[in-house]
């Protein structure tokens, strides 16, 4: 029996978005919203009107599963990890019923994948039919799954009350799917988000942390890690061994986290001027406290396409000399062809997310878990489904996944700015977006540029974040890592199993840079670390004392802020 999926594939459950992601989720979280009944329409026009391929395929699916019902030798479990259990492949009846749905499921992907239509049409039927095609699988019915029955016989029957009494408590309150981790073991400041340190300024939107050094000599120019505002700022804090910014400490990193406040009703007038000013506002502060006239700046996520945002506004204001870098980590910037949530989102759909929003005061992070999950919807639904409710498992406990399942709100009046920047693709164009009164031009952003995307990020797709090299003035890399989207950033220096590409090539070509990328071994921030190190070429001594006489610790680490969850 297979009890739990394994670390690797857990992490795909660990799914963190952009802004649009936030923008999207509120109307998505109906069955009108779900169900793309104008594209189901377009696909089914297409496949009139070119009905050959799709014809020639159902012909294909048809003599496969004439094949499968005579008899054959192929395993389903090597074919899907949902058929893993032994009884698939040696039960002719069960063999034959998983391997009869996987081709038909092909067969209608396959369908989807080649019909003639946009881009857009075909990504939300995908989303779709993903949805239809996981709740259909055989692994999901408590008679059929092998599992599930022996399980159900070996305690008498109690693994399904178990089941039972877990569907009633998720049911029970929003966000209405199951859950995916066990979170009463985590004490935040304890055993996670738990690197000591200070909070040296409280602001209506944010906490800054100061970590206390833990190497003899530090950078003399020091960091500020953005996380997005709508996740909490921990997922570079995990666990103890898996702490990115206690790695970076060891090896004489210096840097600086922003925690940011959970918006609520009170916060619905708090806007992207409002944020970006926070930021300088930070930058400053690092600045002061360290000594120094520079900062590297670090965005991941939608903390990528504000870093972005606050260093065209630096330079639109003759100020870009604070940067000594910038990093856009894993965040879309160009949204002419944004992933599945750009895909997903348009004006209607974005003109029924706000006013569901406006009735709350702010969008609601709990429909932005909901909507994650349906669109990963074996990762995200179906296998705790089996898990928790099939087999009665108890939960497990996994940092990376309990980081994502500690959602944050987003203030109304940023939510709303930030549907028009999407929906215009307003930060790729010149003058497209303007904060604190000032045009501002991403070809002006001159600083050196990091930029990373993640193999299999289905959130916001590598090839997608490359194009932000396309829309900068200095010089920029890209990096490769492989896996997911929040996975390859909690990666700490030095974790098992990580890899990432690099390439010499300056094109603003996805596929050219790939086509000249090497693999190598190791995570994305040994490279970025080298990267920085010959940005950063002094180093001092470390200070004794965190914060400054003109910014005192006013709180312990993790503050505040990250305290606020969602009720």
């Amino acid at each position: 029996m297979t009890q739990a999926d394994p670390a690797s594939r857990r992490e795909d459950r660990a799914l963190a978005g952009g802004f649009e992601s936030v923008l999207t989720a509120g109307a998505m979280n109906t069955l009108r919203g779900r169900v793309p009944a104008g594209e189901l329409g377009q696909i089914a026009a297409a496949l009139a009107r070119h009905p050959r391929p799709a014809l020639d395929r159902v012909a294909r699916a048809a003599r496969e599963i004439g094949s499968i019902a005579q008899g054959v030798d192929d395993r389903p479990g090597a074919l899907d990890r949902r058929f893993s259990d032994v009884a698939w492949q040696e039960n002719a009846l069960l063999q034959r019923i998983a391997l009869g749905y996987l081709a038909g499921s092909a067969a209608v992907e396959d369908i989807v994948a080649d019909a003639v239509v946009d881009w857009r049409t075909k990504e939300r039927v995908r989303v779709f039919v993903d949805n239809v095609l996981a709740a259909a699988a055989p692994s999901n019915n408590p008679l059929l799954n092998p599992a599930s029955l022996k399980r159900a016989i070996d305690t008498a029957g109690t693994s399904w009350i178990r089941g039972l009494r877990s569907f009633a408590g998720d049911m029970a309150s929003r966000p209405r799917i199951p859950r995916a981790v066990d979170g009463s073991g985590y004490r935040l400041g304890e055993n996670i988000a738990a690197t000591p340190g200070k909070v040296i300024r409280r602001g209506r939107l944010y906490e800054l942390i100061q970590y206390a050094p833990m190497s003899e000599s530090v950078d003399a120019v020091p960091m500020l890690c953005l996380a997005s505002p709508v996740n909490k700022y921990y997922l570079l804090d995990l666990g103890q061994k898996e702490s990115v910014t206690r790695v970076l400490l060891e090896r004489g990193r210096r840097p600086f986290t922003v925690s940011w406040g959970n918006p609520d009703e009170s916060h619905q007038d708090v806007g992207l001027d409002d944020y970006v000013a926070a930021v300088v506002e930070i930058l400053e502060t690092v600045a002061e406290v360290c000594g120094t006239d520079q900062v590297h700046l670090l965005g991941f996520c939608g903390g990528g396409q504000l870093a972005f945002t606050t260093a065209g506004y630096l330079a639109a204001t003759g100020r870009q000399d604070l940067l000594a870098s910038l990093t856009v980590a894993i965040a879309v910037i160009d949204f002419e062809r944004g992933g599945t949530i750009g895909a997903i989102l348009d004006r209607r759909l974005a003109d029924r997310s706000i006013a569901i929003a406006a009735r709350r005061g702010y969008f609601d992070g709990r429909d932005t878990a909901e909507m994650f999950a349906w669109i990963r919807p074996n990762d995200g639904i179906w296998v705790n489904v089996v898990n928790n409710y099939l087999l009665g498992l108890p939960l497990t406990t996994f940092d990376l996944v309990y980081w994502a399942t500690d959602q944050t709100n987003l203030a109304l009046a940023f939510g709303t700015q930030l549907v028009d920047i999407t929906l215009t693709n307003g930060w790729a164009k010149p003058g497209g977006v303007r904060i604190l009164g000032e045009s501002l031009d991403p070809g002006q952003i001159t600083v050196d540029t990091y930029i990373l995307g993640a193999s299999t990020d289905h959130i916001c797709p590598w090839q997608d974040c490359y194009r932000t090299r396309a829309l900068l003035g200095g010089q920029s890399t890209f990096v490769l890592a492989k896996g997911g989207h929040a996975a390859v950033i909690a990666k700490a220096p030095g974790s098992s199993r990580a890899s990432y590409r690099t390439s010499e090539s300056t094109s603003t070509d996805a596929q050219v840079w790939q086509a000249e990328a090497t693999d190598n071994t190791g995570t994305w921030w040994e490279h970025w670390e080298r990267w920085i190190a010959n940005r950063t070429p002094v180093t001092r001594t470390a200070p004794t004392v965190l914060g400054s006489p003109t910014h005192p610790p006013v709180d312990d680490a993790p503050g505040q802020y990250v305290r606020t969850t969602l009720t």
